[in-house]
């Protein structure tokens, strides 16, 4: 077994990606072994989300740990890989040595985005950090995802299309929907929209894996 290591980053915070790191942990979770590593200190978002799972579930299935720095990181990383099959990594809203570090070890960079103007300024800096991650770390894929996306509105449809002009990286076909189930699923802890009674469409919304082989 040799883990498939994703992280989720963005140069600009507030855009969802610890809730989507989660949410993604879970649902690979019901059929493969899954490390998590939050990266992001000192709030730590995954692993305050982790705690109050943990407390209320005698088994999450899921496993946790934490790195500061870039040695951390590559040492948790050397020691676990060939005993899960995917460890997915919570970066920080901005780049530090950490996150580039989460770069040059992960084999798919997955970067959340809303579509808005205001959300696609941050992203330009970043798509170039990954354009140089990409000249050290050969296996680097990396992916947009479209995040609290509104259905049928002009405006975000023009983000999204002139985004895919312009950017070399290219967006998953899977969209997240602005929900409200996904920050609730966040906040409560133990259950993750692919565990929610009404999971059937949020769940294909979370499996964007499609492309990984």
């Amino acid at each position: 077994m040799t883990a498939k290591i994703v992280c989720v980053a963005q140069a600009k915070g507030g855009v969802g990606k610890s809730t989507l790191c989660a949410n993604l942990c879970v649902t690979l979770s019901q059929s493969n072994k899954v490390l998590m590593i939050d990266c992001d200190p000192p709030q730590y978002s995954l692993s305050a989300w982790y705690q109050v799972r943990d407390d209320l579930y005698v088994e999450t299935g899921l496993t946790l740990t934490r790195a500061s720095t870039a040695a951390q990181l590559a040492s948790i990383i050397d020691k676990n890989k060939a005993d899960y099959d995917y460890i997915l990594i919570d970066g920080a809203p901005h780049v530090t040595p950490l996150v580039r570090a989460m770069l040059l070890q992960s084999h798919l960079v997955l970067i959340p985005l809303a579509p808005s103007s205001v959300e696609i300024w941050s992203f330009s800096e970043f798509e170039g950090l990954i354009s140089k991650a990409q000249k050290f770390n050969k296996n680097l894929n990396a992916r947009i995802i479209w995040n609290r996306v509104r259905r049928r509105v002009k405006s975000s449809e023009e983000v999204m299309q002139k985004t895919s002009k312009e950017s070399k990286i290219a967006a998953l076909k899977n969209q997240i929907t602005f929900r409200v189930a996904y920050m609730d699923s966040f906040a409560e802890g133990p259950q993750q929209v692919y565990e929610r009674n009404d999971s059937g469409t949020l769940a294909r919304e979370i499996l964007v894996f499609e492309f990984c082989g």
